[in-house]
């Protein structure tokens, strides 16, 4: 490691910039944290949610890429209606509204809309935490269960260093001795099809498997959150982050609230 600074001198105090001359280490759980565990967990998992609706996400709002259009899909953005006057207000429509032919017909909406409808939401799924909480560690744990993907990821990884070790002495065997070069040809392509097949398999469980646990550690903060929640009377952004996965609004008005557990509730 370079960059830090490092005392040449000790009775003068004159300093430099270490470019590799003194060796440097890292030292776990030498320092207080800035966040704590759990709220790092968090971040990861909101990082991964964000990674997987990749350009959609906008981060300027807590609000951006959790409100879904019932119409056609696309995320709810924000828009500032008379931004340069007292009555300036910030509203949420679908992003598609006004794109091509069709024209969304869900209706905007504003944040303390958005906000009351998620308490009135909220209140009703405590009301049969219970149930709720035992449907969560059901789903939570054939989440977890990654036995079958695990024996795969195991048999595909033997497979990969079986075929690159055939690949090698078919490289060297070639090198060596004469050999048909179509014949050697069509072995080495052989081989190449089988590695790319299994670590394009591989890659694919992987992310499989990723995605699961992901799913797993948000509905195991959801019921960390419900555990000890009563009835709320206003909006929590913390709760909001943590619990809601996304919220469909109708043409009709109303929304539809999905929960990290499953739970949908419409309000």
């Amino acid at each position: 490691m370079k960059g830090q600074c490092f005392t040449v001198d000790f009775l003068t105090k004159k300093r430099k910039v270490n470019e590799g001359e003194v060796p440097q280490y890292y030292v776990e759980h030498s320092h207080e944290p800035i966040i704590t565990p759990e709220e790092f967990d968090k971040v990861q998992t909101e990082l991964a949610r964000r990674k997987r609706i990749s350009r959609q996400y906008s981060g300027k709002s807590i609000f951006s890429s959790r409100i879904v259009c019932g119409d056609c899909g696309s995320y709810f953005g924000s828009k500032v209606w008379n931004s340069t006057s007292k009555y300036r207000r910030v509203i949420w429509q679908c992003n598609g509204k006004f794109k091509g032919e069709h024209k969304c017909e869900t209706p905007y909406l504003d944040e303390e809309t958005i906000k009351a409808r998620f308490v009135t939401a909220l209140n009703a799924i405590i009301e049969s935490k219970d149930n709720i909480l035992e449907d969560c560690r059901l789903m939570q744990a054939t989440l977890t269960d990654c036995t079958g993907i695990d024996t795969e990821i195991e048999s595909l990884l033997e497979e990969i260093e079986a075929v690159t070790e055939l690949t090698k002495r078919c490289i060297a065997e070639n090198s060596q001795t004469a050999q048909n070069q179509e014949e050697y040809a069509a072995r080495y392509n052989g081989f190449v099809e089988r590695y790319e097949k299994a670590k394009a398999r591989l890659e694919q469980l992987r992310t499989t498997k990723a995605a699961r646990e992901a799913q797993a550690e948000a509905i195991g903060a959801f019921m960390f959150e419900m555990q000890e929640l009563d009835t709320i009377n206003e909006f929590d952004e913390k709760l909001w982050l943590t619990i809601i996965d996304t919220v469909t609004v109708h043409a009709d008005g109303r929304m539809t609230f999905k929960f990290q557990g499953g739970t949908e509730i419409e309000a």
